[in-house]
């Protein structure tokens, strides 16, 4: 039967979510929602403290640039492409038009409601900074910042090169954010036009690169990471069959695992060092620490809930890392590599709390610095103090628990 390519991204996409329900509720009955719903009441607390008290130096334009700018160009693709697509899809790539949109409205609307939705919370700070442009409009612009920024994206999937691609994404990146900053703060003709001016030129730009059609290989590629990170998301609540994991170099962290001595007992703490630095997991924990050293930066320069609401930001993001840490777990259980080599399979467990550890601590490390750098000269020391003493408590006392407990069931299973 010659199904139409619309039905078979709809039978694609429900087939992912039914295979993903399960996990979804292995994570709900983790207890993470509820976490995350305390911490939400909290945080929507310590923002209405803001409101009412919004200090004089406020950075309400920084502010919004470096939230909103995020929203508004990232731009992902699910197109539940797989390599066999090449063989099956290709010869029908007149028709993909049909099932690239479906794709596109998928997350573009997705998407959009998320920038509106961060937009909506931004505008009560908004409307007591030094913007001219009155917050409906905002919303306006907003979306269409989004929209532009979506057609870019897509443009630069379809060139051929790599650092080209990589090249104009920064461009684009760094343009939206200088046109949200003038939409935050100058007038608004001022910046419309230089909106519109720069819509224009960028469109020069990617009219003048050589482009593919239709990027089969880089949407199978981007796919497979999609799926990938869901994986590794999932795992830190139960075990997850997986597809080969990606491997990157990060030769700027490969160094510390390359520290360890090279003996038989150091063999795991080797293994689940380079794991951990060259697969997707690492990624994953880098851009969650550099994420909750911007906002704790934040917070704590505005000195949120007197301090107490930047700590509590802080810790938030401390056990967000140790979550995702905690899929170390799930990795080699089922390597057959530790049963050919005379490695002290016992030796695992310590190799794994010791890594988990040191991960631990270094970015527990990053994401105290911008408290204990800002609170302190705003006489806020206590919670500055209090965040790490519970950061490093949860790291040495109850991380260690909860890992031994699950490596047991993992090994038990």
């Amino acid at each position: 039967m010659n199904r139409s390519v619309d039905a078979i991204w709809r039978q694609r996409a429900g087939r992912f979510w039914q295979e993903s329900m399960p996990y979804i509720r292995y994570m709900v009955q983790s207890g993470v929602p509820l976490v995350a719903s305390m911490l939400l009441f909290t945080g929507i607390a310590s923002y209405v403290g803001l409101l009412r008290a919004v200090p004089a130096a406020f950075p309400f334009t920084w502010v919004g640039v470096i939230v909103l700018t995020p929203f508004s160009c990232w731009s992902p693709l699910r197109t539940w492409l797989r390599e066999a697509d090449t063989v099956f899809l290709m010869p029908r790539e007149a028709e993909m038009k049909l099932y690239l949109g479906q794709s596109f409205r998928y997350n573009g609307i997705a998407g959009t409601a998320a920038l509106l939705l961060l937009c909506l919370i931004y505008c009560p700070l908004y409307v007591q900074g030094p913007g001219q442009l009155d917050w409906p409009l905002l919303l306006l612009a907003a979306v269409l910042v989004k929209l532009l920024n979506t057609a870019g994206a897509w443009q630069e999937r379809r060139m051929p090169w790599q650092g080209a691609r990589f090249s104009i994404r920064m461009l684009r990146w760094i343009v939206t954010a200088a046109g949200l900053a003038l939409l935050l703060q100058a007038s608004p003709w001022l910046a419309v036009a230089y909106v519109i001016a720069a819509a224009l030129l960028m469109a020069l730009l990617y009219r003048s690169q050589r482009k593919y059609r239709l990027p089969w290989l880089l949407l199978i590629a981007e796919e497979t990471r999609t799926r990938r990170r869901y994986n590794v998301f999932f795992s830190a609540f139960t075990d997850v069959p997986s597809e080969r994991a990606q491997v990157a170099k990060r030769n700027y962290l490969a160094w510390l695992a390359a520290r360890s001595r090279y003996s038989k007992g150091n063999a795991f703490v080797y293994l689940y060092g380079h794991t951990l630095i060259r697969t997707e997991l690492g990624g994953i924990i880098m851009r969650l620490t550099a994420l909750g050293t911007v906002v704790g930066t934040l917070t704590a320069h505005s000195g949120l809930g007197l301090g107490w609401g930047s700590a509590g930001v802080n810790l938030l993001f401390v056990w967000l890392t140790g979550v995702q840490l905690g899929s170390l777990v799930q990795s080699h259980r089922h390597s057959v590599w530790r049963h050919v080599y005379p490695l002290p399979d016992k030796a695992r467990l310590s190799a794994l709390l010791r890594i988990d550890r040191i991960a631990s601590l270094i970015c527990i490390s990053v994401l105290w610095l911008p408290q204990i750098i800002l609170l302190p000269g705003q006489g806020l020391l206590a919670p500055a103090v209090t965040a790490a003493l519970l950061g490093l408590g949860y790291i040495f006392v109850i991380r260690p628990v909860g890992l031994k407990r699950n490596f047991a069931r993992t090994d038990d299973d």
